[in-house]
């Protein structure tokens, strides 16, 4: 896997290296003063015990840290989704005004049938029920994200990320017992599962403002994120395989001792910014503070309502809520939707749901480095080099999804493909909107991100609502075209209003007094130099 060796070399200890094994030209620079200094007779306060310590970066075992913790966490809180479809009886919930209509189950899938049909659980929990709980997890996880951003500040990335973690994983082991006494009580315990996880990601964008170098920054955050699609290859297969042999309460225990042992790793190999690193080499930690400047370091006074009143936060904002309802729809009721309308068993229903998220993979890792490698360049303004990505993915989404509504009959193998291409170009949007939050609010990226996933998690609240609320009285195929039209219309709206409003710069708002006093000494010369790029570039346009 991607760089799973950084955790075992990082035990020895952190060290550094800069573009997966490729050193960028001020890595170089730093590394070559490191090497005249040594010469000199200057020794390097923090620094590691072996020979391949020099091999590995403090913020790349950092980043490796996250990405297992996501890839473990998404078992622990969406193996939900999958053992619903067994937990419930599903064929007693359709009304009888609607038993002539087409439902659950297409002809062209085949054995599936007779299969999906012998996996009726033992609950009796209607659609809209299910839609409700499904959508419970996101009710806790909207109320904590501001609060994730300000708990960050407070008490460090390290203690709340950690703490969050393990509390997930003892409630999730709560859901049997909740669900068997009653549908509230399993939503009561999905409701605190969000409130606890609303805090992480905005933990993790505030820890990277203190680590992640500007030319890092895209590269660093996909990484992380990688770890969400390959959770959910993990999760379908994985939950499906458990409650086939183990029964479906194996899906509430299993996992949760995956974080128990990601934890031990997160306490040793962790730290809140380079300064509180044991271990880091100073050259490193040098070429990271240089990078970011000491005042990311501080811990400002957030000012609201300059923030609530800026155009560029409330684009990642509806941009987020917006590719987050192909995500939380997807994430929620793709399982559902395999069984009930393409009529695949458990088995099959985890493989296929897992298919989306392999092309999300791959589709975020190389738009992340492409991202990078085109900023790096500075052909091209950084501000379209987002918008760019942003364009293709949401103009991706949109498509597929009008495809997908108005294909005629049952189709599987093109309901499959579409889902796996949707998903391909949400991911292209991690490239266009992720890092923004680092590049126009440094100081404020916690704080700004926790706003616009806010925002993004209403989407988990309202996709599985409207999907129970649609097929409730209409479990046919004709309600899920309708699903498809609304998911494709709010993907286009939502696209449009971040590609015209969002910005890259750092904002008036996220900057000290002394940058702007030297932001005014500079303007003369910026717009010489502007002038001039201009004038250069005009032949090409």
């Amino acid at each position: 896997m991607l760089n799973i060796y950084y955790i075992t070399y990082g035990m020895c200890h952190n060290v550094y290296v800069t573009d997966f094994g490729k050193m960028s030209s001020e890595s170089k620079d730093v590394t070559s003063s490191n090497v005249e200094e040594t010469k000199s007779g200057q020794v390097s306060k923090k620094g590691s015990c072996c020979l391949l310590a020099d091999k590995i970066s403090a913020r790349y075992i950092l980043s490796g840290l996250f990405f297992l913790g996501i890839v473990f966490l998404t078992p622990t809180r969406n193996g939900f989704s999958v053992a619903i479809v067994v937990m419930v009886n599903s064929s007693s919930s359709a009304s009888p005004v609607n038993q002539t209509a087409p439902y659950q189950l297409c002809p062209s899938s085949g054995a599936g049938n007779t299969s999906a049909q012998n996996e009726e659980g033992e609950l009796e929990w209607s659609p809209s029920v299910r839609g409700i709980l499904l959508g419970a997890y996101y009710y806790g996880y909207i109320i904590t994200q501001v609060v994730g951003g300000v708990l960050e500040q407070k008490l460090g990335g390290k203690l709340v990320y950690g703490t969050g973690m393990l509390a997930i994983a003892a409630l999730d082991a709560l859901g049997p017992v909740a669900s068997r006494t009653s549908p509230w009580a399993m939503f009561a315990v999905r409701f605190i599962m969000g409130l606890v996880s609303g805090v992480l990601f905005p933990t993790m964008y505030g820890v990277w403002g203190r680590w992640a170098p500007p030319t890092d920054r895209t590269k660093l955050l996909a990484f992380c994120y990688i770890g969400l699609p390959i959770g959910y290859i993990v999760n379908y297969p994985l939950a499906s395989f458990l409650a086939a042999e183990l029964g479906w309460e194996a899906i509430f225990y299993i996992p949760g001792g995956f974080v128990a042992v990601w934890l031990v790793f997160w306490l040793l190999l962790a730290y809140d910014s380079p300064a509180k690193h044991p271990r880091i080499l100073e050259e490193e930690q040098k070429y990271i503070e240089d990078s970011i400047g000491d005042k990311v370091q501080q811990k400002p006074r957030v000012p609201w309502l300059k923030v609530l009143s800026s155009l560029p936060v409330w684009a990642l904002i509806v941009g987020q809520f917006s590719t987050n309802w192909g995500s939380y729809f997807l994430l929620t009721q793709l399982p559902n939707y395999m069984k009930n309308v393409l009529g695949f068993n458990i088995r099959t229903n985890g493989l296929l749901s897992a298919l989306p998220y392999v092309l999300a993979m791959v589709s975020m890792l190389v738009s992340s480095v492409a991202a990078d490698r085109l900023i790096q360049n500075g052909k091209i303004p950084k501000v379209w080099i987002r918008r760019g990505f942003l364009i293709t993915g949401f103009s991706g989404m949109v498509i597929c999804g009008v495809i997908l509504a108005n294909l005629s009959g049952c189709n599987p193998v093109a309901a499959v493909a579409l889902l796996c291409l949707i998903q391909a170009f949400n991911s292209l949007t991690t490239a266009g909107m992720r890092a923004v939050h680092v590049e126009f609010a440094p100081r404020f990226s916690g704080v700004t991100f926790a706003l616009a996933n806010t925002a993004g998690t209403m989407s988990g609240i309202f996709a599985p609502l409207l999907v129970g609320f649609i097929t409730e009285n209409d479990p046919t195929l004709a309600a899920w075209m309708k699903i498809f039209y609304i998911g494709a219309a709010i993907q286009g709206v939502g696209g449009i209003f971040i590609v015209v409003f969002m910005r890259t710069d750092v904002q008036p708002w996220a900057r000290e007094e002394a940058d702007i006093e030297t932001n005014i000494d500079q303007k003369g010369t910026e717009l010489t130099e502007l002038t001039s790029s201009l004038l250069m570039n005009t032949p090409r346009c």
